[in-house]
């Protein structure tokens, strides 16, 4: 039986891996964003500029974690 042309000879597990390696960094990158422009926002509106942009990188790129910890358990 001929090989589908668009396996290019890789399992469906690499392409799971692909696919999950892809959402890892988008839930990474989306949570650090989100931290980002929540805590700027907050500054603008208490007029503390450093502060809470700071405290919200980490607190996203923290949540960002939790949801690839639960993406992969």
């Amino acid at each position: 039986m001929p090989r589908d042309p668009s396996d290019h000879g890789h399992t469906g597990q690499r392409k799971g891996g692909l696919a999950s390696a892809e959402t890892i960094a988008f839930m990474v990158l989306a949570g650090i964003a989100v931290g980002l422009l929540g805590g700027y926002g907050l500054d603008r509106l208490l007029h503390t500029l450093p502060a809470f942009t700071a405290i919200g990188v980490f607190a996203g790129f923290g949540v960002a974690l939790y949801a690839v910890f639960l993406e992969t358990k």
